[in-house]
């Protein structure tokens, strides 16, 4: 014990200790946030029903995990990357509504934690201001919780400018990163496990097919390690950065059309930067020493981080060959389906018809009105962090992420296409920037800003926690809220039990014929799958002895009464989403004493 311990003097801290202290902080409130999002997103998954998009990408879905074959339609929906991930986690756990929800939820959190890394660019306290703001944001949480695509692509848009960022820092390839270049470098492999060995399933024993893919994974995983210590070795790994740049870049085009818009929006965010810091007399001045050190975020550390000569050749080659061969790969359904390549070409000429005629009631403010209705604190704090990064001029990457939301914003806004989860693209940057905000605030020598700084953050955290909560777990289904577009209510889940209740009573099980004369059904279809005779005619047919019948409520009332009085009564009416309801009509030997006859069939919809 020191003489000043035995005096009572405290001894001053180090720098190192402090520097230490710090950072053990910053890391308990990065698992608290991580926490947090997880929690939202994986609590209670299953509690409401699949939206019609939902049962959409499970019908592809299925097709793939039951009979491998998944075939890119570009007048159909989205790309493929959704189905191949579900994949995974369905093969794994089953194919039923968790596994496939949180095969999305998952890179809801992923985009939590990377948001993190951007520590060094918007403040220690702005990346989990951040962080925060993502884990809470309504729209983020409600969607994460969805199986669509939006998430992945989200995930995949953060991705980019985070791998170009640290490439152009020239950092040693981390663990992070490192596991992400061998989950991509096993997709690549993906086809041998995949395929060849089915191709020999009808001629070897199921043993040996086994073994043979067993095999392949083995082969592929050595491969995958031998690839990751030559990359690894290749300039202290810096070029794996580049390399998962260009495959994230490649696997947003394989997840949704609007990649070019991202990616065109991520461009003229840089060149905005190099404008405004010349506007303002910054162009060549370096930064103060602070926190924030970005000042190699240039166009000529770009240039200098691929080298000269053979070495930038062959490492912009090779991002060129991962962005080809990834894109090839997910359209051309591992090879199976060459003509899905040419579709992914074609999908750009019918989505510029499809955004500028349908959903396209809601105006040019409708995510202005949307956000403030629903996001009102990450827009808020998102426009004061802009501000503050454009009054400064010194922080490249704050600035960027501003003129990066603004743009996505305003691309979004012109576009006559409306649906809210779109809003979640700019939501992205919104909340980094909305965190660099905070971040300012909070650390500025300014006793009043730093207190309206924290006091921001906690309403803002309030706010949002208040709605998040309201929304996914009590108002899932109330189309009051802009969120919730054209989803499915509750009740629909109803009906699905009474379908599983009169199977059972039937004592077919799940051979029960169930006949959907409705036009609209959608996710039944998901729900169920498991029922080899159910059967979607969409519209009025003879009832052919089944058990059941779901019909809609209104447009078929006087026929499903003329067709099905005699031998069929029906036990509710079950609204599906808003202006449409189900009616299930059960045969009259089966139903319960409590079903009604179809001449007691009100004229009036469900309530």
């Amino acid at each position: 014990m020191t003489k000043k311990r035995k005096e009572g003097i405290k001894e001053p801290v180090s720098a190192h200790d402090q520097q230490h202290a710090t950072y053990t902080r910053w890391i308990a409130g990065s698992i608290a946030v991580t926490m947090v999002a997880a929690f939202l997103r994986f609590f209670w998954l299953g509690l409401k029903p699949l939206h019609h998009d939902e049962g959409v990408n499970g019908f592809f879905l299925t097709t793939l995990f039951r009979d491998g074959i998944y075939k890119y339609d570009p007048a159909n929906y989205h790309g493929p990357t959704l189905y191949y991930i579900a994949l995974v986690f369905t093969k794994l756990f089953g194919l039923e509504t968790i596994p496939i929800r949180a095969s999305v939820a998952i890179f809801g959190v992923l985009t939590v934690v990377l948001v993190l890394y951007l520590r060094p660019y918007i403040g220690r306290l702005g990346s989990l201001f951040a962080a925060a703001l993502l884990a809470l944001s309504p729209g983020m949480v409600f969607i994460s919780r969805y199986f669509i695509h939006e998430i992945f692509f989200v995930f995949l848009s953060l991705a980019i400018p985070v791998a170009i960022v640290f490439f152009i820092e020239r950092r040693r390839a981390g663990y992070g990163a490192t596991a992400w270049a061998a989950v991509i470098l096993m997709s690549c492999f993906s086809p041998s496990i995949a395929n060849l060995p089915d191709l020999l399933a009808a001629s070897w024993s199921p043993t040996a097919v086994l073994i043979l893919r067993l095999a392949f994974i083995a082969i592929s995983a050595a491969l995958t390690v031998f690839v990751i210590r030559i990359l690894r070795s290749w300039n202290e790994g810096r070029a794996v950065y580049l390399l998962l740049a260009a495959a994230a870049a490649s696997l947003l085009f394989a997840t949704k059309e609007t990649a070019f818009i991202t990616l065109g929006t991520l461009a003229l965010a840089c060149i905005s930067v190099w404008i405004w810091r010349r506007m303002i007399g910054l162009g060549h001045m370096p930064l103060p020493s602070s926190e924030l050190e970005d000042s190699d975020l240039t166009w000529q550390n770009f240039l200098k981080a691929l080298g000269s000569g053979p070495d930038r050749a062959l490492i912009v080659i090779a991002a060129v060959t991962v962005f080809i061969y990834l894109f090839v790969l997910f359209f051309s359904s591992l090879f199976t389906y060459p003509d899905g390549i040419g579709g992914a070409i074609k999908a750009y000429s019918i989505w510029t018809q499809t955004g500028s005629k349908d959903h396209t009631q809601n105006g040019f403010f409708a995510y202005l009105k949307w956000g403030m209705s629903i996001e009102a604190p990450v827009i808020i704090l998102s426009a004061v962090g802009t501000l503050i990064a454009l009054v400064k001029g010194r922080h490249r990457f704050a600035m960027f992420t501003g003129f990066w939301a603004f743009g996505l914003f305003t691309a979004y806004s012109l576009i006559p296409y409306k649906t809210p989860w779109l809003a979640l693209s700019f939501l992205l940057p919104m909340c980094i920037v909305g965190g660099y905000g905070l971040n300012e605030l909070v650390v500025s020598k300014d006793a009043r800003a730093r207190m309206a700084g924290w006091l921001m953050a906690a309403v803002a955290a309030a706010v949002m926690l208040y709605q998040t909560v309201d929304l996914n777990f009590f108002r899932y289904d109330d189309d009051q809220i802009p969120y919730v577009y054209a989803h499915t209510k509750r009740q629909f889940v109803d009906m699905m039990h009474q379908i599983d209740h009169y199977a059972e009573k039937s004592g077919k099980g799940r051979e029960v014929k169930v006949q959907i004369i409705s036009p609209d059904y959608w996710p039944m279809v998901w729900y169920v799958k498991d029922y080899p005779k159910a059967i979607f005619h969409g519209k009025l047919t003879d009832a052919d002895e089944a058990e059941m019948i779901v019909a809609k409520k209104g447009d078929q009332d006087s026929e499903v009464v003329r067709r099905y009085s005699v031998d069929y009564k029906y036990v509710g009416i079950y609204p599906l989403r808003p202006g449409v309801d189900l009616v299930l009509l059960v045969r009259s030997d089966l139903a319960e004493e409590d079903a009604h006859d179809l001449y007691r069939l009100p004229l009036d919809s469900a309530p």
